[in-house]
Protein backbone atom coordinates (compact mmCIF):
# COMPACT_ATOMS: atom_id res chain seq x y z
CA UNK A 1 0.00 0.00 0.00
CA UNK A 2 1.34 3.43 -0.56
CA UNK A 3 1.99 6.17 1.53
CA UNK A 4 -1.49 8.48 0.09
CA UNK A 5 -3.65 5.14 0.84
CA UNK A 6 -5.44 5.67 -2.57
CA UNK A 7 -6.06 1.92 -2.02
CA UNK A 8 -8.54 2.15 0.25
CA UNK A 9 -10.20 5.46 -1.54
CA UNK A 10 -10.85 3.75 -5.10
CA UNK A 11 -13.74 0.62 -4.05
CA UNK A 12 -15.98 3.64 -2.44
CA UNK A 13 -15.12 5.44 -5.76
CA UNK A 14 -15.34 3.15 -8.52
CA UNK A 15 -18.90 2.49 -6.40
CA UNK A 16 -20.22 5.41 -6.87
CA UNK A 17 -18.87 5.74 -10.38
CA UNK A 18 -21.40 3.12 -11.31
CA UNK A 19 -24.59 5.11 -11.33
CA UNK A 20 -22.41 7.50 -14.05
CA UNK A 21 -21.08 4.96 -16.03
CA UNK A 22 -23.31 5.55 -18.93
CA UNK A 23 -22.59 8.99 -19.63
CA UNK A 24 -18.63 8.03 -19.60
CA UNK A 25 -17.98 7.83 -23.10
CA UNK A 26 -15.33 9.02 -25.61
CA UNK A 27 -12.87 11.51 -25.14
CA UNK A 28 -13.00 12.68 -21.32
CA UNK A 29 -11.38 14.87 -19.35
CA UNK A 30 -11.42 14.23 -15.34
CA UNK A 31 -11.26 17.67 -13.57
CA UNK A 32 -9.83 17.92 -10.10
CA UNK A 33 -8.40 14.13 -10.09
CA UNK A 34 -6.84 14.33 -6.65
CA UNK A 35 -5.71 11.26 -5.37
CA UNK A 36 -8.26 8.95 -7.22
CA UNK A 37 -8.49 9.43 -10.71
CA UNK A 38 -11.16 8.42 -13.38
CA UNK A 39 -9.70 6.00 -14.99
CA UNK A 40 -11.72 6.13 -18.25
CA UNK A 41 -11.01 9.41 -19.03
CA UNK A 42 -7.58 10.37 -21.06
CA UNK A 43 -6.92 13.76 -19.53
CA UNK A 44 -6.39 14.74 -16.06
CA UNK A 45 -6.43 17.55 -14.67
CA UNK A 46 -5.70 18.90 -10.47
CA UNK A 47 -3.35 21.92 -9.31
CA UNK A 48 -2.20 19.77 -6.74
CA UNK A 49 -1.73 16.02 -7.79
CA UNK A 50 -0.86 13.32 -5.14
CA UNK A 51 1.85 11.35 -5.83
CA UNK A 52 0.03 8.41 -6.35
CA UNK A 53 -2.68 9.84 -9.23
CA UNK A 54 0.15 9.89 -12.29
CA UNK A 55 1.01 6.18 -11.12
CA UNK A 56 -3.07 4.82 -11.61
CA UNK A 57 -3.22 6.46 -15.08
CA UNK A 58 -2.91 4.80 -18.52
CA UNK A 59 0.38 4.83 -20.39
CA UNK A 60 -1.28 6.90 -23.35
CA UNK A 61 -3.09 9.14 -20.39
CA UNK A 62 -2.02 12.72 -20.62
CA UNK A 63 -1.63 14.69 -16.81
CA UNK A 64 -2.07 18.33 -16.35
CA UNK A 65 -1.18 19.83 -13.54
CA UNK A 66 -3.40 22.82 -13.72
CA UNK A 67 -6.65 25.20 -12.59
CA UNK A 68 -9.40 22.92 -13.00
CA UNK A 69 -11.54 25.73 -13.21
CA UNK A 70 -9.62 27.77 -16.45
CA UNK A 71 -7.76 24.65 -17.83
CA UNK A 72 -8.27 24.98 -21.69
CA UNK A 73 -8.15 21.81 -23.80
CA UNK A 74 -6.84 21.11 -27.04
CA UNK A 75 -9.75 19.24 -28.32
CA UNK A 76 -13.82 19.21 -27.77
CA UNK A 77 -14.31 16.14 -24.90
CA UNK A 78 -17.63 13.92 -24.96
CA UNK A 79 -17.42 14.34 -21.31
CA UNK A 80 -16.31 16.49 -18.11
CA UNK A 81 -16.08 14.48 -14.83
CA UNK A 82 -15.41 16.05 -11.77
CA UNK A 83 -15.34 14.10 -8.47
CA UNK A 84 -15.89 15.94 -4.67
CA UNK A 85 -13.76 19.14 -6.27
CA UNK A 86 -16.99 22.02 -6.89
CA UNK A 87 -17.46 22.33 -3.57
CA UNK A 88 -14.58 23.74 -2.25
CA UNK A 89 -14.25 26.68 -4.49
CA UNK A 90 -14.97 30.05 -2.56
CA UNK A 91 -18.57 31.14 -4.34
CA UNK A 92 -21.90 29.92 -5.89
CA UNK A 93 -21.03 32.14 -8.56
CA UNK A 94 -17.19 30.70 -8.65
CA UNK A 95 -18.78 27.56 -9.26
CA UNK A 96 -21.59 28.15 -11.48
CA UNK A 97 -18.42 30.24 -13.70
CA UNK A 98 -16.88 26.64 -13.71
CA UNK A 99 -19.81 24.99 -15.04
CA UNK A 100 -19.85 26.98 -17.58
CA UNK A 101 -16.55 26.89 -18.25
CA UNK A 102 -16.48 22.93 -18.62
CA UNK A 103 -19.83 23.49 -20.79
CA UNK A 104 -17.42 25.19 -23.21
CA UNK A 105 -15.51 22.50 -23.44
CA UNK A 106 -17.49 19.47 -24.67
CA UNK A 107 -19.57 19.21 -27.56
CA UNK A 108 -23.15 19.69 -28.00
CA UNK A 109 -24.54 16.11 -26.73
CA UNK A 110 -21.95 15.91 -23.86
CA UNK A 111 -22.01 15.71 -20.21
CA UNK A 112 -20.08 17.10 -17.21
CA UNK A 113 -20.94 14.37 -14.84
CA UNK A 114 -20.51 15.29 -10.70
CA UNK A 115 -19.99 13.15 -8.16
CA UNK A 116 -20.47 15.65 -4.96
CA UNK A 117 -20.41 15.16 -0.98
CA UNK A 118 -24.69 15.13 0.07
CA UNK A 119 -24.13 18.14 2.40
CA UNK A 120 -27.48 19.24 2.34
CA UNK A 121 -29.31 15.57 2.20
CA UNK A 122 -27.23 15.08 5.64
CA UNK A 123 -24.79 12.12 4.28
CA UNK A 124 -21.56 14.36 4.53
CA UNK A 125 -20.87 17.17 7.08
CA UNK A 126 -21.72 20.70 5.89
CA UNK A 127 -18.93 23.93 5.96
CA UNK A 128 -20.48 25.00 9.31
CA UNK A 129 -20.18 21.01 10.67
CA UNK A 130 -16.71 20.97 10.03
CA UNK A 131 -16.60 18.14 7.17
CA UNK A 132 -14.08 18.94 5.35
CA UNK A 133 -11.75 21.90 5.66
CA UNK A 134 -10.93 22.56 1.78
CA UNK A 135 -14.86 22.82 1.03
CA UNK A 136 -16.52 26.39 1.15
CA UNK A 137 -20.41 26.03 -0.29
CA UNK A 138 -23.03 23.06 1.11
CA UNK A 139 -23.83 21.17 -1.94
CA UNK A 140 -26.59 18.53 -2.44
CA UNK A 141 -29.33 17.94 -4.75
CA UNK A 142 -31.42 21.47 -3.20
CA UNK A 143 -28.32 23.47 -4.28
CA UNK A 144 -28.02 21.95 -7.71
CA UNK A 145 -32.19 22.83 -8.42
CA UNK A 146 -31.36 26.42 -7.10
CA UNK A 147 -28.63 26.93 -9.93
CA UNK A 148 -29.87 25.32 -12.49
CA UNK A 149 -31.48 29.01 -13.83
CA UNK A 150 -28.32 30.35 -14.05
CA UNK A 151 -26.82 27.22 -16.32
CA UNK A 152 -27.27 28.42 -20.09
CA UNK A 153 -26.85 25.99 -22.17
CA UNK A 154 -26.90 22.93 -20.14
CA UNK A 155 -29.73 20.23 -19.15
CA UNK A 156 -29.94 18.37 -16.07
CA UNK A 157 -30.16 14.57 -16.86
CA UNK A 158 -29.63 12.75 -13.83
CA UNK A 159 -29.61 13.74 -9.74
CA UNK A 160 -29.35 11.41 -7.01
CA UNK A 161 -29.41 8.19 -8.02
CA UNK A 162 -26.64 6.76 -5.35
CA UNK A 163 -28.36 5.36 -2.77
CA UNK A 164 -29.05 6.88 0.35
CA UNK A 165 -27.53 4.11 2.58
CA UNK A 166 -24.47 3.45 0.08
CA UNK A 167 -22.63 6.97 -0.39
CA UNK A 168 -22.02 9.96 1.31
CA UNK A 169 -21.73 10.93 -2.21
CA UNK A 170 -24.89 12.77 -4.98
CA UNK A 171 -24.02 12.35 -8.85
CA UNK A 172 -25.85 14.84 -10.86
CA UNK A 173 -25.36 14.72 -14.49
CA UNK A 174 -25.49 17.82 -17.07
CA UNK A 175 -25.66 17.85 -20.94
CA UNK A 176 -24.46 20.48 -23.08
CA UNK A 177 -27.82 21.43 -25.36
CA UNK A 178 -26.80 24.05 -27.03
Amino acid sequence: MSESGWENVRPAFEKNVVYVKKYIKGLGIDMGCGSCPLLEAMYHVDMSPQPDCEAQIGKDDVFFVADATRFVPTTDADYVFSSHMLEDLPTVDDIIDCLLHWKRMIKVGGHIILLLPDMQGGRYPTVAEGGNCSHRIDVGKPFILSILNRLKGLKLVQTDTIPLKESETIDVVFERIS
